[in-house]
């Protein structure tokens, strides 16, 4: 896209990249099948209040990229709060990382290489590359999962959101993921916590297969987590990682 572009040529130029936030003359098109057009007035006022929030996570925070994302995803959905149709339009998302957030989009996926080339896949997604627009895969976190992501002190990090958001036979289970994301938050064992997620995804994710969690009821879903758990715990994962694991259950 051009407007890519344009920024990676400005800030090669040490363009302030504040100085790139649009509000007009943005020559983006509304979509056709969305909620009501915003204004430029709507559109100050969501980068206000977008921008006061992830002002408020502390710079010195552990994990502060896995903070203001979470802090980002949240906003975006209580603050913008975007239509299904508009939050299904690619659009939606670059129009929002390169005219109103370009700034939070640079500070966790600044330039690269001599060329000072932007990752196409989190400024724009799915038009140019993989559908991983940044603000889109926060807020997709964030309405999927909800308050469950605030349950304990340490956020779930890249690596646990892709193996637990990615794959296809669990996203559609929108009980089943808050259910295996507590757990990962819960986890307390010595090694890696994103080992201890990879094993207990990839365990659940066989027993798609051979039976339809559909229809299980909540407890049913949270016994089959706890039990797979459990179970890792007892292998002592992740410390023994190496190890092959079998699936749970029948």
């Amino acid at each position: 896209m051009a407007r890519l572009e344009d920024i990676r040529r400005s800030l090669q130029a040490s363009v302030d990249i504040l100085d790139l936030v649009q509000f007009t003359d943005t020559g983006a098109a509304p979509n056709a099948t969305g909620g009501p057009t915003a204004s430029a007035d709507d559109l100050r006022r969501w980068r206000g209040d977008v921008r006061e929030r992830l002002d408020q996570v502390p710079s010195d925070a552990g994990n502060l990229n896995d903070r203001r994302s979470l802090a980002l995803g949240r906003a975006l959905a209580e603050v913008i709060d975007p239509s299904r149709s508009d939050a299904a339009h690619d659009g939606t998302w670059s129009f929002l990382s390169l005219c109103l957030f370009p700034d939070v989009v640079f500070d966790r996926w600044p330039p690269s290489g001599r060329d000072g080339a932007l990752p196409e896949d989190r400024w724009i997604g799915a038009q140019l590359g993989r559908d991983r627009n940044y603000l889109k895969v926060t807020w997709r976190r964030w309405t999927t999962l909800g308050s469950v992501l605030l349950e304990h002190g340490k956020p779930l990090g890249e690596d646990e959101f892709v193996a637990l958001m990615e794959r296809s036979s669990l996203a559609r289970n929108t009980r089943l993921l808050r259910l295996i994301a507590s757990e990962i938050l819960r986890f307390d064992g010595e090694g890696a916590r994103s080992e201890f997620t990879r094993q207990l995804v990839k365990n659940i994710t066989k027993l798609t297969g051979p039976r339809d969690l559909e229809f299980l009821d909540e407890e049913e879903l949270r016994h089959l987590v706890m039990t797979a758990a459990a179970e890792l715990r007892e292998l002592r994962v992740p410390r023994r990682a190496s190890r092959a694991l079998p699936a749970t259950g029948n």
